[in-house]
C-alpha cells in the first residue's frame, strides 16, 4: 500500500535506549513532517522492560544483578502493562501514529493493531487465539505476541513484540505481564521461515489495510 502520509522503516538491531530515541524522533516528525503514521521495525539487544505497573521486586524471577550478568539491561518505561523481554530474533514493531489524524480513539487504535496482527498471522498459516485473562496473542497456551502501548496527547508509541527465532525459554526470567511460568512459542516453531525484514514488511502492509477497516472505529 502506497500512501504519502504513512512511512515505514526497518532499523535492524539496536539497544533499547536507541529505540526510545527513535520513537521520540518519530513523534517529532509527526508534528513537523505531515505524516500520519511512522512504523518502525527492529530487534533489540537483550533487555527486560517494565511498564507503568511493573515492579522489579515482583516481575523479575532472578535478582537484578543476576540478570545483568546474563547480559540483560533492565529499563522502566512509560508503556502500559508490567514486564516483558526483548532479545535478538524477536521482531519489535513501534507504530508511531497520530490518532487524531486517523480518527481513532485509544481503543480504536488497540483494536487496529490487534486485528492487523491476527490477520497477518492467519496469512502466514498460524492458528492463533487471544486469552480472556492476559493481553497478547497465543498459540494454544503459549504466548507468541506481546502488546504494550503508550498513548499520550493523541499519539501512540511503543507497540508489539513478535517471537520469531528467539528462545521461548528466556521468558522464564520474568513474570510476563504479571504471570509466572507463562509458556512462550515463536514463529519458527509454527513453520514460518521468513526473515525479520520480510515479516515486518508484510505486517506493515496488513496494518495499513486495517487502518481503513470501519470495524475498528467508534470503540472509544
Amino acid at each position: 500500500m502506497s500512501n504519502p502520509l504513512f512511512h515505514s522503516e526497518y532499523l535492524g538491531r539496536i539497544i533499547f535506549d536507541a529505540g526510545l530515541v527513535a520513537q521520540e524522533e518519530a513523534l517529532k516528525r509527526l508534528e513537523s513532517g505531515g505524516k500520519t503514521a511512522i512504523v518502525m521495525g527492529l530487534e533489540h539487544e537483550p533487555v527486560i522492560t517494565l511498564g507503568v505497573r511493573g515492579k522489579k521486586e515482583i516481575d523479575l524471577v532472578e535478582s537484578e544483578q543476576s540478570l545483568l550478568m546474563r547480559g540483560f539491561a533492565i529499563r522502566q518505561t512509560q508503556r502500559g502493562g508490567q514486564a516483558t523481554l526483548h532479545v535478538p530474533g524477536q521482531l519489535v514493531i513501534y507504530p508511531i501514529c497520530d490518532l487524531r489524524k486517523l480518527g481513532f480513539g485509544a481503543r480504536d487504535y488497540v483494536c487496529a493493531v490487534e486485528k492487523a496482527t491476527g490477520s497477518w498471522l492467519t496469512s502466514l498459516g498460524v492458528q492463533w487465539q487471544r486469552s480472556e485473562s492476559e493481553p497478547g496473542i497465543f498459540v494454544g497456551s503459549e504466548k507468541l505476541v506481546a502488546f504494550g502501548f503508550r498513548i499520550a496527547h493523541g499519539k501512540s508509541s511503543h507497540g508489539l513484540a513478535i517471537n520469531v527465532t528467539n528462545s521461548p525459554a528466556d521468558f522464564n526470567l520474568i513474570r510476563t505481564c504479571g504471570v509466572g511460568g507463562q509458556l512462550a512459542t515463536n514463529l519458527t516453531a509454527q513453520g514460518v521461515q521468513l526473515d525479520l525484514p520480510e515479516l515486518f514488511a508484510s505486517w506493515v502492509a496488513q496494518f495499513y489495510l486495517t487502518l481503513d477497516d470501519p470495524a475498528c472505529r467508534g470503540l472509544a
